[in-house]
């Protein structure tokens, strides 16, 4: 899947403070970035954000600096400014352009610890170890931005996931060992519908990927260990109304009952949240 997945789209939060770390991280040990170049997004250009990875490395455009904060350190698909506090203004509002290299030896090992597998990945969130991916930003934001942080838990409103009556209504995976999520908001394909996929997804990720369209936090209550193959279809919300009107399918928080057996319900939990101590605008190039 590779973390930067989750930034494109691809929220699992369990209720505790990072645990100590592994020897080698998921997805192994992190390696060093030969080159890091950092600019303020041309204002011409700002409204176009993306960041994608490149064969060595990454390439972020028009991006605050809130969101590589969250991608780094939180254990999220979906990052929310609810999950940091202490950030500067400027840190919150700036855009930025990144780009960041390793040398060619270490090209392979970059490619391997950026292509974590979805199953692999839920469980490093699980147990919220940091994958080599997230301990390589941390290394860009402490080398670039000085960044110092700790983590406590805060009480937030969130979404609490749980099985709905009538139990589970995915199909057991057929390949856990293998995971794949795709997610359409009807943004990109212009069909005004929603539509997420999910092969050997774990029921806490999946609450993980309903973040987004849920649009806040998500906490697995479930209680459920398994992994599913599903498929949900429902009317975005934040379609324009002739858009959402043309579609047959239910509203979101109906479709997942439905057609996946989970509820989501309004609440109050404590979560993990970065709490910034220190940081800086970024070094020169």
């Amino acid at each position: 899947m590779g973390m930067r997945f989750r930034r494109l789209l691809p929220l699992l939060f369990a209720v505790a403070l990072p645990a100590q770390q592994p020897a080698t991280p998921p997805g192994g040990a992190p390696v060093p970035w030969e080159t890091i170049s950092i600019h303020v997004t041309d204002p011409a250009h700002a409204d176009n954000g993306f960041e994608h990875n490149v064969a060595n490395g990454l390439s972020q455009h028009a991006m605050t600096i809130n969101f590589f904060i969250a991608a780094a350190y939180t254990f999220t698909i979906f990052p929310t400014k609810d999950l940091i506090e202490g950030l500067p203004d400027w840190a919150k509002d700036t855009k930025y352009d990144v780009e960041a290299r390793v040398a060619p030896e270490d090209a392979a090992a970059y490619k391997k610890l950026t292509s974590l597998s979805i199953p692999d990945t839920a469980r490093a969130f699980a147990t919220q170890q940091y994958t080599g991916e997230m301990l390589m930003d941390q290394a860009l934001l402490e080398d670039r931005f000085h960044i110092k942080m700790h983590t406590e838990l805060r009480e937030r409103n969130v979404f609490l996931l749980t099985v709905a009556k009538g139990g589970i209504k995915m199909k057991a995976a057929a390949d856990p060992a293998h995971g794949s999520a795709i997610f359409d908001a009807g943004h990109t394909s212009g069909r005004g519908i929603g539509h997420i996929s999910g092969k050997g997804i774990p029921v806490s990720f999946i609450g993980n990927i309903l973040s987004m369209p849920a649009g806040g936090i998500v906490v697995d209550q479930s209680g459920d260990v398994g992994q599913y193959d599903f498929e949900l279809h429902f009317a975005p919300q934040n379609m324009d109304t002739a858009a959402a009107g043309a579609s047959n399918d239910p509203d979101f928080f109906t479709a997942i009952q439905e057609q996946l057996g989970l509820k989501l319900t309004r609440g109050k939990a404590q979560v993990p949240v970065v709490v910034i101590d220190h940081i800086e605008k970024p070094s020169d190039n």
